[in-house]
């Protein structure tokens, strides 16, 4: 441990903000004997309709068993199942020395003897029994506070001095990993090379038990105080400090809700807990005022130090004085080398006399010089339509005029930077729209975020997917563009919304989605609804909040399940809409973009009927028409358990949509056929992303069945892997390649297909 840490951490054990020293028993027998600790005060949570800090501390204990009062008091007031779901409580006030002491009691059923204004006696009031599927009480102390009804800000209840007593904690917590991203943004610094304004992020968690972390629900919860130095390299001199002698988080009281996402990546979940170290202005959590309890975007300032080797030392305390610190080293680049984020596309849109805009949410970078718009008709050879000269930073949208046929046009952006040497980014997502032909439009929604599940890459063309197997005209919308209303859904004759295998972490229909979609349906939209994960996002035993189970139930028309059918195939039932409809899904070996492991089954719910099970008997799919709670009109919902996307073959997934599409009553045009579909010739495409680390996709194309070889080469020409071999049917293939046993440098990917030769360079990036 370097002299500098020493340093700090006898700075703030000794000098920590003063709390209140009021200690108190568990509330479990034995009483008093320290306990499992499951979850800690301020640690991301993600479990409500919005991100937050946790503001208490979590004891595991099985369902059913009692939970005893801490100190002595009066039931202040009482939240029931009925009323506040699994979040159902017991509030009791104690007075402590002419001061006031508020402890709620959360997830337990309340004891029905007790009404606020009720006396308890600690150890021996039972205040409630955990509820079902719980396993844990919820324990949440706040601060003294001199008038009886006032809460207080919370507090952390393993302080020291003070809070549960005795607590034996003889554990360290881990710093797993530390990386380096451009200031408010997903790009990551590549070998740890950074310039300019430069985010520290890291992944810490406390352990309570002994055993590796995140090996269980003791192991990987949040810490309590960590913070960063930038230190020569060799150690000898410190850089940079930050204010607050480098604490950056220290939490005695809980922050402001509303920034927990600037303390925290929105790749955190509840059990992995990913700090942005450079926010804030340092000691976010020593106090109650707003100075410490709100967190603003800041970054560490590379452009102010000299080109060379550094060392970050970053570091994490629990609140009985075990620490862990570790050290980085990193470089400070006298060269722009990182590429922007890729742009978000808000729509893609035509309106009554062709004219197709094309708009995106704006990158935030600040070297941006502007965008790139690539289209395509067939997803293969794209075209450059304007660059950054026409589309600058300032702007977020483009319209044109000229497209007249029925045949759909896919578009997809980059951004790049002012930097010497222009940096582009990857591409956005794909779009697309079919502007000319019969029928009312269709809405696509594209609400596919994730890519820490099944799909992983960073971009995805699954909207546009989904448009072609749409025989009518259609639009495309990203999810935020229908929540902010600049997409409005009442226009559309039907509405695709494609989830993929978005899950809770990135929420599926979040609460402004729900009220939008619900909308729809009460004025008598059609909503054709497709995702591996909405059932487990909305309807699950634990998580989900009252309002978006009722909103799965009684919108969505089905009822959660389970969380993985086990079946790989998808028959249409017998007298439905999907009568004699029989495919599988998900395998990648057949041709799925990815795998999907976890798709939901689901049971009919509010008069939908179930239209398609997995081959197991387990439901796939429901569909319900009818007039929906406070509707004005009927519509209609289908409702499908997995991603639209992994569907083998185009044949299948048109099938199924013109299915779909004629039950809403949408007129569609003649489909493509597969032959008009095939490639006009043997094509090898640039592999996405590239530069990549430590992943790639490689797709191909065959105008006819072929034996291929597909393998990856060094600069010295040896084959170091063999991606594909075999027969070939003609069409659109793609191949990942998970380079992570490689070093850094340029490969080439060969193409062996019939009478040709195909290469590409792929860049590999660590």
């Amino acid at each position: 441990m370097s002299k500098w840490f020493v340093t700090l951490v006898a700075l703030f054990v000794s000098a920590g903000t003063a709390q209140d020293a009021v200690t108190f028993p568990w509330p479990f027998p034995p009483f008093d004997q320290s306990q499992l600790i499951t979850g800690t005060f301020c640690e991301f949570r993600n479990t409500l309709t919005s991100n937050h800090f946790h503001n208490g501390t979590d004891i595991p204990e099985p369902d059913g068993s009692n939970v005893y009062a801490v100190l002595d008091g009066t039931v202040y007031t009482i939240g029931t199942p009925e009323t506040d779901g699994t979040s159902a409580y017991v509030r009791v006030k104690t007075n402590v020395n002419g001061q006031w002491k508020h402890i709620s009691y959360v997830h337990i059923q309340p004891n029905p003897a007790l009404a606020p204004g009720s006396p308890v006696t600690a150890g021996v009031t039972v205040l409630g029994t955990i509820l079902s599927g719980l396993g844990h009480t919820h324990l949440t102390e706040r601060q003294l506070v001199s008038t009886e009804n006032s809460s207080g800000v919370e507090i952390g209840a393993l302080r020291e001095p003070g809070g549960l007593t005795p607590y034996v904690d003889t554990y360290s917590p881990k710093v797993l990993w530390v990386k380096f991203f451009q200031d408010n943004s997903s790009v990551e610094f590549t070998a740890k090379k950074v310039f300019g304004r430069t985010d520290i992020i890291s992944q810490m968690v406390e352990r309570n038990t002994d055993g590796a972390p995140n090996s269980g629900s003791t192991t990987n919860n949040g810490v309590y105080h960590t913070g960063y130095r930038i230190l020569s390299a060799d150690r000898s001199t410190v850089v940079y400090d930050p204010p607050g002698n480098g604490v950056r988080y220290k939490f005695d009281y809980k922050p402001n809700d509303a920034q927990s996402n600037v303390a925290y990546t929105l790749e955190s979940t509840t059990s992995q807990h990913i700090y942005i170290l450079t926010n804030g202005t340092g000691n976010i959590g020593t106090g109650t005022s707003s100075t410490y309890r709100t967190i603003v975007n800041n970054y560490f300032d590379a452009s102010l130090y000299p080109a060379g080797q550094y060392q970050v030392m970053v570091y994490a305390l629990d609140t009985h004085g075990n620490a862990d610190t570790v050290y980085v080293p990193f470089e400070i680049s006298a060269q722009d080398v990182v590429p922007p984020a890729a742009p978000k596309l808000r729509s893609v849109r035509n309106d009554a006399v062709n004219q197709v805009t094309v708009s995106w949410y704006p990158n935030t970078e600040p070297d941006l010089k502007g965008y790139r718009l690539y289209s395509s008709v067939n997803g293969t050879a794209w075209t450059l339509q304007r660059d950054e000269a026409t589309l600058t930073s300032a702007v977020t949208s483009f319209s044109f005029t000229g497209i007249s046929s029925q045949t759909p046009v896919l578009f997809r952006m980059t951004a790049v930077d002012s930097a010497a040497l222009t940096n582009e980014s990857g591409y956005s997502d794909t779009y697309a729209l079919r502007p000319n032909a019969p029928g009312g439009t269709v809405l696509i929604v594209d609400g596919f975020d994730r890519t820490s599940g099944s799909y992983s890459l960073p971009s995805h063309p699954f909207a546009a997917t989904a448009g072609q197997s749409v025989n009518a005209r259609y639009e495309t919308a990203h999810n935020s563009a229908v929540t902010d209303g600049s997409v409005p859904l009442a226009p559309y004759q039907a509405v695709v919304w494609n989830f993929g295998d978005e899950s809770s972490t990135n929420e599926t229909f979040g609460t402004a989605e729900q009220a939008k979609a619900a909308a729809y349906l009460q004025q008598g939209g059609k909503l054709f609804v497709t995702g591996s994960e909405v059932a487990y996002d909305l309807d699950r035993t634990s998580g989900p909040s009252v309002a978006a189970r009722a909103f799965f139930n009684d919108f969505l028309k089905a009822d959660y399940a389970g969380d993985a059918s086990g079946s790989y195939t998808v028959n249409g039932a017998a007298g439905t809409i999907l009568d004699g409809l029989s495919f599988a899904y998900g395998d990648t070996l057949l041709g799925a973009p990815y795998r999907e492991d976890y798709p939901d089954h689901v049971n009919a719910f509010g008069g939908s009927a179930v239209i398609a099970k997995y081959a197991n008997g387990l439901n796939a799919a429901t569909m319900f028409a009818g007039t929906f709670p406070s509707g004005s009109a009927p519509g209609s919902v289908v409702f499908l358990g997995i991603p639209f996307e992994t569907i083998h073959t185009k044949a299948n997934r048109d099938a199924l949509m013109t299915r779909v599409l004629n039950h809403f009553g949408i007129v569609t045009s003649a489909p493509r056929t597969e032959q008009e579909l095939l490639p006009a010739g043997f094509a090898l495409a640039q592999n996405y992303p590239n530069p990549f680390n430590p992943s790639t996709t490689v797709r191909f194309f065959l105008p006819s069945e072929e034996r291929i070889t597909l393998a990856v080469f060094d600069v010295m020409g040896r084959e170091v892997g063999r991606l594909a071999e075999g027969r070939y049917a003609a069409g659109e293939h793609s191949v990942a390649w998970d380079a992570s046993g490689f070093a850094s440098g340029i490969y080439l990917c060969r193409l062996t297909a019939g009478p040709v030769l195909l290469s590409r360079k792929m860049t590999l990036m660590k």
